[in-house]
């Protein structure tokens, strides 16, 4: 078994819970993409990358500075900061990171079946490439490594804690959706 073996097989429980929650939310409804993003840029604000890897502060900031263009866009600010999330394995962000750029692509299909102008108008976050060439490289990568020992074991429980993190983004962000969406429609 190669470490990318075991991160689908140890993660599937905590990839399905985030997949199931960030697929129930309509993209081409104004709230339903407010959710969506303010989750996602709370979630990479809070991340502090690991040095070295295919991802890092250089693809946070292009995602972040992506999605606070739609929020604006959309006339809401930032959500607020997260407790840090400091990490020390690259293939843990690698992981998390170009696995949600992949799954971005997916939603960018919903979001483009919108016909509200505001939501239509918010498309640089998930208009953003897949970054497939490095996904790729990844998984080759992961999949000559040893699915034991202590880097795959320190690489599978940050790994968990991205998910954590985002799933955690997720319910913040609909705890803050309520008086968002009140604020808009008033």
């Amino acid at each position: 078994m190669s470490l990318r073996q075991r991160l689908r097989s140890d993660l599937a429980p905590c990839h399905d819970r985030l997949d199931r929650f960030f697929s129930d939310i309509d993209l081409a409804t104004p709230p339903g993409l407010l959710l969506f993003l303010r989750a996602h840029r709370a979630a990479f604000a809070t991340i502090r990358p690991a040095p070295g890897g295919r991802t890092g502060q250089p693809l946070l900031d292009t995602m972040i500075a992506a999605i606070d263009a739609d929020l604006r866009h959309l006339g809401t600010a930032p959500p607020p900061r997260l407790t840090s999330l400091t990490l020390t394995h690259a293939d843990a962000q690698d992981y998390v990171l170009l696995g949600s750029r992949l799954g971005s692509q997916v939603l960018r299909r919903r979001w483009q079946a919108a016909t509200d102008p505001r939501v239509q108008g918010a498309g640089a976050y998930l208009s953003l490439p897949p970054l497939t060439d490095r996904w790729r490289a990844f998984c080759d990568a992961a999949g000559a490594s040893p699915a034991d020992g202590t880097q795959a074991d320190a690489t599978l429980t940050q790994s968990r804690q991205l998910f954590e993190l985002f799933l955690a983004a997720g319910h913040a962000a609909c705890r803050d959706a309520a008086p968002l969406v009140s604020e808009r429609t008033a």
